[in-house]
């Protein structure tokens, strides 16, 4: 990891053993060994091209720190908003809000192409899906930027 070009400088460098961990290689029995988050995350980033949402799902409610969330969310993208309880924070939770935001701008955008006004619009979407106004003005206002 260093290019040390004069030798007589390798007696003041220590040479540390590094112990890697690599989610990909390791078996599912391998990630309940964890007694933190961790083993949770690992299991994330190993399942993060395909089934994801799955191994959230699999957690049945499952809280995480907000540290774990934090990584996650930024080290696989998983896209989520979060907010934290007593407890940790429920991964079920942030990805059922996930999948309804989607559901809710798409509505929007088919209302759209109907030509419904956006008075119209908002309170189509408040009555099926439960929302708020400002819930649905904010999705309506990220659509038009």
């Amino acid at each position: 990891m260093l290019d040390v070009s004069d030798e007589r400088l390798y007696r003041f460098l220590n040479d540390y053993k590094l112990n890697l961990i690599s989610p990909v290689d390791m078996s599912e029995n391998d990630f309940v060994k964890f007694h933190t988050d961790l083993g949770f995350a690992m299991k994330v980033i190993k399942h993060q091209e395909k089934d994801v949402d799955e191994v959230i799902r699999e957690t049945n409610h499952r809280k995480i720190d907000r540290d774990t969330a934090f990584f996650l969310n930024g080290t696989v993208n998983l896209g989520l908003e979060y907010v934290e309880k007593e407890g940790g924070i429920d991964m079920c939770t942030s990805m059922d809000r996930k999948y309804k935001e989607k559901e809710v701008t798409g509505a929007i955008e088919a209302y759209r192409d109907c030509d419904i006004t956006d008075n119209e619009i908002i309170e189509k979407v408040i009555k099926k899906y439960d929302v708020t106004k400002e819930y649905v003005l904010e999705l309506l206002s990220l659509q038009k930027a």
